[in-house]
């Protein structure tokens, strides 16, 4: 690419050879009265380190009134991307497009367009509102630096089934970036794509009318004896990748994809290290070209030490006929990752999904705790749906699924789906509101203790085919401790409504029809995790009350203070 000089630069080229040599010497001679002091003791000069000469970052306009022959300037602006595209950015350098107009084509930033830390490539809107970048057909932006950030930004494709066939803003083998504000919409396949990338942060990000996915992160794979790995090269994950603030809104999938699923809202696979933080999901999945696996709202697949907090994933559906359709899920793969402080609600799947599929690698060590499930599992899942496509339990271990609430007027609390083999499944502290078959499904290496239990007004509760709890713990061991009943079949007194419309994951601790009232019988009737499973239990619940440790905590999402 052709490199463009400062102006400054080429006016002291037309500079005399006498002039310069003048200024040279002036400049030589003020520099050696300023770079030394006196030594108080010799007398003679003492070298000292100068100051740093502050220099201002360049900046490059685009206008829909420029013209390219100008000089860049907010004055004489350019007018099209492929000037931009034209040119290799130096650290510090911004890119500013104008407020309110629409820029065809693509952004490209290389790797010759890198900042660094303290010094970023960044893009950005100027004047009144965001630019717009069409993509038409194609990418509104590929990006392959390092050290860079987009913030304000409107990236539009075609649509999904209106021509467009790529990706939105594709991010490629790059690091250290920070992506802001930005919308983007209108592409086949994901409106953001991570793909081996590391130290990303994506915040308050807006992905919408995409098919395959709103956000998606992802790395390579390597395919062995039938499995799917993690890549030889570790630098080929994802990883260190943040999703903060970002909605995910009508992604309902991608209409060439007819053998796998689509229409997620936030996809993370072969990714080591990612936190998606106060995020949402809704209406993504409805129209999937096809039946079989399908798609979720926020979930993670094939992936190590994810971390999914304080969102909401609620009203997710998938095709007619089809599977899936759920609120969140760990997937096949997933290891040492956690769910907390979420609410899912009214998804056609499950509200939480613990899945492990055929050809995965093995998932292990994965809580869900402190979140909240309503109505969801209306596709004949369940509040929790547990499922093992391989049906061998050593691919399936270490589930930790604890002070978790499903309330549901229709479907069963948990279901375990045929197969599903598991190793070392534990639920404990849940509350279980519903009405028919609380639980569900065949039984495995999972174990319940210390949940609670109670039917919806005028309704009945079924264990697995039996009528009573005490009745299901006396034939199975199940919730039972040392030859005692520990479950509990009561009212937790909960302050209600059970029903809710919310939807920014920042109100989440406004969802007080969730907390216990004063009179609670539920006080202190909680299994001290850590002391008897040596689990690591948080230090807050879900409306941020302190945990006290080495007490017995409230079963649900409240703590009694």
């Amino acid at each position: 690419m052709t490199k463009i000089y400062p102006l400054n630069y080429l006016f002291l080229l037309k500079k005399s050879l006498s002039l310069s040599y003048v200024l040279l010497f002036s400049s030589l001679t003020f520099l050696l009265s300023c770079s030394s002091t006196l030594d108080p003791e010799t007398d003679q000069p003492t070298p000292t380190t100068p100051l740093p000469v502050a220099v201002a970052a360049k900046g490059y306009f685009l206008s829909k009134n420029g013209n390219d022959a100008n000089p860049g300037t907010k004055e004489l602006p350019w007018r099209t991307l492929e000037k931009i595209n034209s040119i290799n950015l130096e650290p510090g350098e911004t890119v500013y497009l104008e407020g309110g107009a629409i820029f065809q084509g693509t952004l490209l930033l290389d790797a010759e367009d890198s900042g660094t830390k303290q010094q970023p490539i960044t893009v950005t809107s100027y004047g009144i509102g965001v630019a717009t970048i069409e993509g038409g057909n194609k990418e509104a932006a590929i990006i392959k630096s390092n050290f860079f950030k987009l913030k304000a930004l409107h990236a539009k494709g075609a649509g999904r089934k209106e021509g467009n066939t790529t990706n939105g803003i594709k991010v490629e083998r790059a690091s250290n970036g920070i992506i802001e504000e930005v919308t983007t919409e209108g592409f086949q396949k994901s409106g953001l794509l991570l793909y081996s990338c590391k130290n990303i942060e994506v915040i308050k990000v807006v992905a919408k009318h995409n098919g395959y996915s709103g956000i998606y992160v992802t790395g390579d794979y390597t395919l062995r004896g039938g499995k799917y790995l993690y890549p030889d090269k570790e630098e080929d994950c994802s990883r260190n990748i943040t999703l903060r603030g970002c909605t995910t809104d009508n992604n309902p999938g991608d209409p060439t994809l007819l053998d796998n699923h689509s229409g997620n809202g936030i996809l993370v696979e072969f990714t080591k290290g990612a936190l998606v933080d106060y995020c949402t999901a809704t209406n993504n999945g409805w129209d999937m070209p096809r039946t079989g696996n399908g798609p979720i709202g926020i979930w993670a697949a094939s992936s190590d030490s994810v971390i999914i907090q304080n969102c909401i994933s609620y009203r997710n559906k998938t095709a007619p006929g089809a599977h899936d359709g759920g609120g969140f899920d760990f997937d096949g793969g997933v290891t040492n990752s956690i769910i907390q402080y979420c609410l899912s609600y009214e998804n056609q799947g499950a509200g939480y999904g613990l899945y492990q599929w055929n050809g995965a690698m093995d998932w292990d060590n994965n809580t869900v705790r402190y979140s909240i499930s309503i109505n969801d599992g209306i596709n004949a899942y369940g509040g929790f749906t547990i499922w093992n496509e391989s049906n061998d339990s050593r691919e399936f271990r270490n589930a930790h699924i604890y002070n978790n609430i499903v309330y549901n007027t229709t479907s069963p609390a948990v279901v375990f789906f045929n197969p599903s083999n598991n190793e070392g499944f534990g639920l404990y502290n849940n509350i279980f509101i519903g009405q028919g078959q609380i639980v569900t499904g065949p039984t495995s290496g999972e174990k319940f203790l210390g949940n609670v239990y109670w039917p919806t007004p005028g309704n009945e509760l079924v264990f697995r085919g039996f009528n009573s709890l005490a009745t299901w713990a006396g034939a199975t061991g199940q919730e039972k401790m040392d030859g005692k009943l520990i479950g509990i079949y009561t009212d937790p007194l909960l302050a209600g409504p059970f029903t809710t419309t919310l939807t920014d994951p920042y109100q989440l601790v406004k969802l007080g029809g969730y907390k216990l009232k004063p009179d609670s019988p539920l006080l202190n009737k909680g299994l001290d995790l850590q002391s008897l499973m040596k689990l690591k239990v948080p230090t807050s619940d879900f409306f941020g009350n302190k945990i006290y440790q080495g007490i017995s905590p409230e079963p649900g999402v409240h703590e009694l203070n």
